[in-house]
């Protein structure tokens, strides 16, 4: 059954991820490219990056060689397509033990057809390694591998590519040295030790963003702020995070994107319990620290594409909630 799944994984979230960019650039006349940060912050070579340093230096490198770069480029599309296909069949083939016939279709189909997850598929911005930093720990887990010094490795790199991924692998290396050190084992305690270490050091160059981020949106009551900023993390796009209003209806694409970001809301909250649900049941507790990826949007200003590395983990969890097997004893 899953093997015979992935093709058609693959030929339908082509299918609708080429259907999401004609209608995005030829339709619509949008840039799905345009990506403002990329010449203020991580484009600009005649100064020292201060956020997601590895990122920045990576396309001034590129730049030697080829010149200016572009978004749109085929060889960023095929990359970025291609790592996000590798990350979904991963997914499915982590998750579909845990779920019966009707679930993994109902993954499928929402690995197919999630339309946010779609607009990104061709795009190389940071949450992409955002997005391979949690599949790692996921994969590591779930896979009862402990941590190793490949793991580590991979790990730095992904931390200085995407900062968000900082606060996880801190607090997942500080979890599993306690839960090492009740164990006596010296080895994994050390690689724990390490992973704190460099989750730490690579802190320290962005510590200055990361204050001036925290900051945004301070004037507003913090209650109010958080309850607004979990409503437009799950489930509304970036115009909607910043400007802070919901109901703009204005023209039938507004209505569109209003109605779609109410039901995207509801299967990302659902797929939250669902997830959560997961863990305790397979005494993976431990992952909950993959939610911290979005512990410093929630307090300062939130949109889905913050949430796009955690959203194949969310459709996991709502399929599970409802469609998860009852007998499955795996751990």
């Amino acid at each position: 059954m899953p093997r015979q799944l992935i093709p058609i994984l693959i030929f339908f979230k082509l299918f609708f991820s080429l259907l999401i960019f004609y209608i995005y650039e030829v339709y619509l006349g949008w840039n799905m490219f345009k990506y403002p940060d990329f010449y203020t912050s991580y484009n600009n070579c005649s100064v020292e990056p201060y956020t997601n340093i590895l990122y920045s230096k990576f396309f001034c490198s590129l730049s030697v060689f080829e010149g200016d770069l572009s978004f749109d480029s085929t060889f960023f599309i095929s990359t970025a397509a291609l790592i996000n296909m590798l990350m979904l069949i991963g997914y499915f083939n982590l998750f579909e033990k845990y779920l019966n016939n009707n679930g993994k279709y109902l993954l499928i189909a929402f690995f197919v057809l999630h339309p946010y997850m779609n607009i990104y598929f061709f795009r190389f911005y940071t949450d992409l390694f955002g997005a391979l930093g949690l599949f790692l720990i996921i994969f590591y887990k779930l896979k009862n591998i402990n941590i190793n010094i490949i793991f580590i490795l991979l790990a730095l790199i992904l931390m200085n590519f995407r900062n968000g991924l900082i606060p996880v692998f801190l607090l997942y290396g500080a979890w599993e040295l306690i839960a090492h050190y009740k164990r006596n084992n010296y080895r994994l305690l050390i690689f724990s030790a390490l992973l704190i270490l460099f989750s730490v050091v690579s802190y320290l160059p962005a510590l200055e963003f990361s204050l001036k981020f925290a900051s945004i949106n301070q004037d507003i009551n913090f209650f109010d702020k958080l309850f607004l900023n979990i409503i437009f993390l799950f489930g509304y796009r970036e115009t909607t995070g910043i400007s802070r209003e919901i109901f703009i209806l204005n023209h039938w694409t507004d209505i569109i994107i209003f109605i779609t970001s109410f039901c995207l809301l509801t299967i990302h909250i659902f797929g939250l319990f669902g997830t959560i649900k997961f863990l305790i049941l397979k005494h993976k507790v431990s992952l909950i620290v993959i939610f911290s990826y979005i512990f410093l949007p929630l307090l300062s200003i939130a949109h889905m594409r913050y949430l796009i590395p955690l959203m194949p983990i969310l459709l996991f969890g709502f399929s599970f909630l409802f469609f998860g097997k009852k007998n499955n004893q795996t751990n």
